[in-house]
């Protein structure tokens, strides 16, 4: 399956949002990520590894934004400010 160049946008900036999590010690890295939601690591790396073949799911975005407070706006279409302001 071809995925979408606006769905490679989406793919790249969730990766971001959580390269950035970790990075402001918020979570360890992916696999904190994965345990703390029952994710399987080798899918969610695979979609990191080839976003142009492989999708990411819903409920992963939603994660960010109910978990960690990413901005659905951003996720979704790269509008605003990663973070929502609180």
């Amino acid at each position: 399956m071809k995925i979408s160049q606006q769905g490679i946008d989406i793919n790249r900036r969730f990766f971001e949002a959580l390269a950035t999590l970790a990075q402001m010690k918020v979570i360890r890295g992916l696999q904190t990520f994965t345990r703390e939601y029952g994710i399987n690591r080798w899918n969610l790396i695979t979609a990191r590894n080839k976003p142009d073949i492989s999708v990411i799911k819903q409920e992963w975005l939603s994660y960010l934004v109910l978990g960690y407070g990413v901005s659905a706006d951003w996720l979704l279409t790269g509008r605003g400010e990663m973070f929502k302001q609180r």
